[in-house]
């Protein structure tokens, strides 16, 4: 059975991002791309650290009307947003989910 736990990638251009991912190995939370593989861990730390506070999420709607979620840092830089949900209701749950599992200190580095 997977367990919480951050998933940090190495992807094109040599830039890094990571995951949350959850207890179903589904993708709860992606990072924006970093330059450097140190950018993306020190996000990982402020995303433990944001996670919690429900005050640091905004719902949105995409143009095609799925709702989804941002996850903003205390200086209100976005460190992560989900996928599309079929409803707000969805996408209300797994903003729960993401305040419940971000504090993981799991992390899978699969850069090399």
């Amino acid at each position: 059975m997977a367990t919480v736990h951050y998933e940090l990638e190495k992807v094109r251009n040599g830039h890094f991002i990571f995951k949350l991912k959850g207890n179903n190995d589904e993708i709860i939370l992606s990072s924006a791309t970093f330059c450097s593989k140190a950018s993306a861990e020190n996000a990982i730390h402020f995303a433990r650290y944001n996670a919690p506070d429900e005050n640091n999420y905004e719902l949105k709607s995409s143009r095609d009307q799925h709702a989804y979620f941002i996850l903003r840092g205390g200086n209100y830089q976005i460190l992560g947003q989900s996928g599309p949900y079929n409803s707000e209701t969805a996408a209300r749950r797994g903003i729960k989910a993401a305040m419940e599992c971000a504090a993981t200190k799991e992390i899978m580095d699969l850069t090399t």
